[in-house]
């Protein structure tokens, strides 16, 4: 099959062969991803202990505006790769890969100046205690060091997808993901490096899948090339890249201050915490407690994640070659999946967190770390399928050209419900009260999403006759 032949197949196959096809891929990768970070956490508890957990836990307001130049860049370029491949117009989608390109390393360079300047401030500005502050500043200057390789690993890796290269972009978060355990393993159990080799570990794995998917481009066993008179600034390109990115950027921006302000309430009630329950650096251990169920959770989202990374080429590319009856059909066959997976994560969560927050435990306190953990756990996943919708028709919203609604969809549910509820509840349910804010935002913006996929769904049907 030639490369025309393969991204026609987005037009033609049954859209629930194709959501599959482009789906599971990008769901297995996300697992063995899920499945690493859950091993890299487990390998820092077992190593250097809760007061590891608790200082990668602290970075992750900065790692997590790191990731939203990534998406706001990868999710807009491939949005529109997908459009213009739909179109027909291929010089056009490797015109956009080379800006992609562009963008990715001239954010990176500004990534690694402006974090080593104000590495140390801003993780005080988190709240981060001074017994976790060396390990801290140790893990995320390796980081910022390679911000080019992190931005570079999670961009590239889209435009496989976009033009009908699935099993390829699986095949490179797969290895990105063994490495990254390999090399965490290396450096945590063998070289004893301590904390900056988890992220050493992981900046190398990055640099070889990156490297993987170098060489796709350049031996020719793509449909688009990298050229290099592409790779340059062009500020229409860049115009269209970001108004189609902003969702994701907003998404995570906002997820950014969101948990600065979390890392802070969790830090300041969980000393309360420690001194009603006589527990030593209670803050300390109220941060590792939610650095463990944050990570599970995300286990949980990434193949949600992986369902929309299916999901989108699919929906722009018909988008584009206006077949809406097949719009709505992948949109309704990914609702109708992600439902059923979140209420059996919700139920095994519910009923066994312990099982699987004890080798995050088995440290010294480690008691105290999983009895608080598995109260928070049990707390979050409340509203759990809720959540699962919300990240799908964000996902829809992204690939079909529009960007307000998933704005607005993030506005609501990160500013108007989670912010007065992480700032209030904890007044009168401490922890709890941090804990129960997220199921109770989850709740009120499926509330809002319902709304908009009830409109949407009318509105394909129309444009279908």
């Amino acid at each position: 099959m030639d490369h025309a032949e393969q991204t026609r197949q987005l037009e033609e196959r049954p859209v629930g062969c194709l959501l599959w096809e482009f789906s599971i891929p990008a769901i297995a990768a996300t697992v063995i991803n899920a499945s690493h970070s859950i091993i890299n956490r487990i390998f820092i508890g077992q190593t250097i202990g809760e007061v590891g957990i608790a200082a990668v836990t602290v970075t992750l307001p900065i790692m997590t505006i790191m990731l939203a130049v990534g998406m706001t860049i990868g999710i807009g370029s491939n949005t529109l790769i997908s459009i213009r491949l739909g179109e027909k117009k291929n010089e056009e989608a490797e015109r956009i890969v080379g800006q992609a390109l562009f963008l990715f390393g001239f954010m990176a360079i500004g990534f690694m100046v402006l974090g080593l300047l104000f590495l140390e401030p801003l993780l005080r500005l988190f709240g981060t205690s001074e017994r976790v502050m060396p390990y801290a500043k140790e893990y995320l200057s390796v980081m910022v060091y390679g911000a080019f390789f992190h931005e570079m690993s999670y961009g590239v890796n889209g435009f496989l997808r976009s033009e009908g290269k699935p099993r390829i972009a699986m095949m490179t978060t797969l290895i990105m993901a063994f490495l990254n355990i390999f090399f965490d393993w290396l450096f945590l159990f063998v070289f004893h490096t301590g904390i900056w080799g988890a992220a050493f570990a992981t900046i190398l794995a990055q640099i070889c899948s990156t490297s993987w998917v170098f060489w796709h481009y350049i031996s020719g066993n793509t449909l688009l090339r990298w050229r290099l008179k592409n790779i340059r600034w062009d500020s229409e390109l860049s115009r269209q890249v970001f108004l189609l990115g902003t969702p994701p950027f907003v998404m995570q921006s906002i997820a950014c201050v969101l948990q600065a302000i979390q890392m802070r309430q969790i830090f300041f009630y969980g000393n309360l915490y420690g001194a009603a329950h006589h527990i030593k650096d209670g803050g300390d251990l109220a941060v590792g407690a939610f650095g463990i169920v944050f990570v599970i959770s995300m286990a949980v989202f990434l193949p949600i994640l992986g369902l929309n990374q299916g999901m989108q080429p699919i929906v722009g590319y018909n988008i584009g070659a206006r077949h809406f009856d097949r719009v709505a059909g992948t949109l309704q066959l990914a609702l109708g999946s992600v439902l059923t997976f979140t209420l059996i994560c919700a139920l095994g969560l519910f009923i066994f967190p312990e099982i699987l927050l004890r080798p995050f435990a088995s440290i010294e306190g480690g008691s105290d770390l999983l009895q608080l953990g598995c109260r928070a756990a049990r707390i979050f996943v409340l509203m759990l399928p809720a959540a699962g919708v919300v990240v799908v028709t964000a996902g829809y919203f992204q690939s079909n050209g529009s960007p307000k609604l998933a704005i607005a969809l993030t506005l609501i549910r990160q500013v108007v419900l989670f912010v007065p509820l992480i700032l209030i509840l904890p007044q009168y349910f401490g922890l709890d009260g941090i804990w129960s804010a997220t199921p109770v935002c989850d709740f009120g913006s499926f509330i809002f999403v319902a709304v908009l996929l009830y409109r949407e769904l009318k509105a394909l049907k129309r444009l279908e006759r």
